[in-house]
């Protein structure tokens, strides 16, 4: 930028500049996933399948979207069922490995408020780009995994995902879930979808089973084994 602010941190990380607004936190949330009966799919002859899983909603009201932070209790994995919107309400169903806790975190565009300290920095159209006395969304990572390569429709061996891991030195959240969905099976339900653990400052990530049945091959589109997620700073807010 030509003129205006910048602050970076002490790495040398590009956090704030004086034109582009940040998501400020604005509201948290927390809940206790339950089993519950959800729609997994209806067939070419409109018989409907269900499934039993633990879960949890969380409904708001969002400037920006649904920019969110999220982690289960116990380090126990979690991963996005589905994203609804109705009107101006937005909301996101998760799905954990078992019944526990579960935090969420929801960031958006703010208008100034008088915190009584800290400091404010401003556009030249007046909007507010950042508060120092509220936390702020701060993407630390963003992790890719495309376990079948490519897209398109397929017919392969069963892929069986690595556990992968990585510490951060600080507390996290994570983000934007885009999940491996695959249905092994639907009557009993036998799913297979990302799993994100979050444990202080390490997240683990792989794929968990709902239910049994998975086959020894595959046949379905590669992108259902494609996933993607953020792994967000929770300094100050966890």
């Amino acid at each position: 930028m030509d003129a205006g602010f910048q602050a970076f941190t002490e790495s040398g990380l590009y956090q704030i500049d004086g034109r582009t607004p940040n998501y400020q936190l604005v509201q948290a949330m927390s809940g206790r996933a339950v089993d519950t009966s959800l729609q997994l799919a209806v067939n070419d002859a409109g018989k409907p399948f269900g499934a039993t899983l633990p879960s949890i909603a969380f409904s708001f009201n969002a400037t920006a979207g649904p920019m969110y932070g999220v982690y289960a209790s116990d380090g126990v994995g979690i991963t996005v069922w589905n994203v609804s919107i109705d009107g101006g309400v937005y909301t996101i169903r998760f799905v954990t490995e078992r019944p526990c806790a579960v935090y969420f975190f929801l960031f958006d565009r703010t208008p100034p408020v008088n915190s009584g300290f800290g400091f404010q920095v401003f556009a030249p159209d007046t909007k507010l780009i950042a508060d120092t006395s509220v936390p702020f969304l701060r993407v630390l990572d963003v992790i890719v995994d495309h376990y079948v390569p490519d897209t398109g429709f397929v017919t392969i061996g069963a892929p069986s995902p690595q556990w992968q891991s990585r510490s951060y030195g600080r507390p996290v959240l994570v983000s934007a879930i885009a999940p491996v969905h695959v249905g092994w099976s639907y009557d009993p339900a036998g799913l297979e979808m990302t799993s994100i653990r979050v444990t202080g400052g390490t997240i683990a990530w792989g794929t968990s089973m709902w239910g049994g049945g998975k086959k020894p091959n595959f046949t379905g589109f590669k992108e259902q084994w494609h996933h993607m997620f953020m792994v967000l700073d929770a300094t100050g807010i966890l």
